[in-house]
């Protein structure tokens, strides 16, 4: 028999008291009306003595309804059917990253297979992996609420999290793979002036997004990925731009890292969900083609579309370059292949394109963006 679990941190989030008698609901004026979770003349007040429980091997995390009792909703009768729609989630947020924080202590030892289509195509990891939940977790819960408030009878609202709603997260530990994942995008920037801080935090951003295997339909924050640019966690002082202006910062030169990105991973089809021109050109890449990331305010971020994982490879070299590689199943590729590339419209500025070819014939070209820049200072 499992046991159920339910951590202190989310304990709170359970409901126990005595249960308010039920309602029937009233006639919604024309139009509609916002109100709130707890107006027991249009949702019934039963639910808030029910909960949202989620499990997965064992494990149950538990989110009480009544948590949302003053959060604000929309009514409205679309032809006989009561529609809800819910304009808070905050609760959700914090319970959905309760339990990311305990999947993430939960690291699994030993061979782990992330993809096995059963006819020879894998990608496996033997060493440590953590699981977190997909953004389909959260859609799940809300769109379940919005439709069980608008006609559902009060009950515990219960989901099982299958391979479906999280995704493995590879920490330590070696991938293998079968030969027909082939690098389908690729970028390599060199270094080769950097002063040794600099280099070392294109080290040490590069590191941890080596091996890193994205599933399908998972985004990826480059800026998230690569920790906070701390010295606790490895970073340096070195030149960044910030402001318009060139100046020390821990962590600077990490745009590197995430330029040389963006190239492969657009180069391999992955959709780009986010990405920023640097205030001014810089030096190893053309104009167009950079990705500047800062916290808080602009970030890289991509997705993967296919219907396999795809590998990243990021490293540094002793010749003074960074290499990023892109890997992607072949069969998901059929024959594809991708161009980022950008055409300069002035000294500081570029229009950037994306070509798509069909065994090696040109298929069409989209335009991405205008990228314009201030001279360096």
């Amino acid at each position: 028999m499992k046991k159920k679990i339910v951590s202190a941190a989310l304990a709170a989030c359970l409901l126990f008291s005595v249960p308010l008698p039920l309602s029937a609901a009233q006639a919604l004026p024309a139009g509609g009306l916002t109100t709130f979770v707890s107006d027991d003349r249009y949702i019934d007040a039963g639910w808030l003595n029910q909960a949202v429980v989620l499990s997965r091997n064992g494990q149950s995390w538990a989110m009480g309804i009544g948590m949302m009792k003053d959060y604000p909703v929309f009514l409205s009768d679309d032809g006989g059917v009561r529609q809800c729609v819910i304009g808070d989630s905050a609760v959700i947020d914090v319970f959905l990253s309760s339990i990311n924080e305990q999947l993430k202590s939960q690291v699994a030892e030993g061979e782990i297979s992330l993809f096995d289509n059963g006819e020879g195509s894998y990608v496996r990891t033997s060493g440590q992996v953590y699981y977190q939940l997909k953004d389909n977790v959260k859609a799940w819960i809300l769109t379940t609420l919005q439709q069980q408030f608008a006609a559902g009878t009060p009950q515990t609202l219960a989901l099982e999290l299958t391979d479906e709603y999280v995704s493995p997260v590879v920490i330590d530990g070696e991938i293998s793979y079968s030969s027909d994942f082939v690098k389908a995008g690729s970028c390599t920037t060199s270094f080769s002036t950097s002063s040794s801080n600099r280099i070392t935090n294109l080290k040490v951003a590069s590191g941890h997004l080596n091996n890193m295997v994205v599933m399908p339909g998972q985004e990826v924050s480059v800026s998230t990925a690569i920790k906070p640019r701390t010295a606790a966690n490895g970073y340096r002082s070195a030149d960044g731009y910030v402001n318009g202006k060139t100046v020390p910062v821990i962590g600077g030169g990490i745009c590197q890292v995430s330029s040389t990105v963006y190239n492969a991973v657009k180069n391999a089809g992955l959709t780009v969900l986010e990405r920023h021109p640097h205030s001014m050109p810089v030096h190893y890449l053309p104009l167009g083609l950079d990705a500047a990331i800062s916290k808080g305010s602009k970030d890289l971020r991509f997705r993967n579309d296919y219907s396999a994982p795809v590998i990243l490879q990021a490293y540094t070299t002793k010749g003074k370059n960074l290499i990023v590689n892109c890997l992607v199943w072949d069969q998901d590729l059929n024959g594809r292949s991708f161009k980022l590339w950008s055409e300069e419209t002035g000294s500081l500025s570029a229009k950037t394109y994306f070509t798509t070819y069909q065994d090696g014939k040109k298929v069409n070209t989209q335009y991405v963006g205008t990228s314009r820049y201030n001279p360096s200072r």
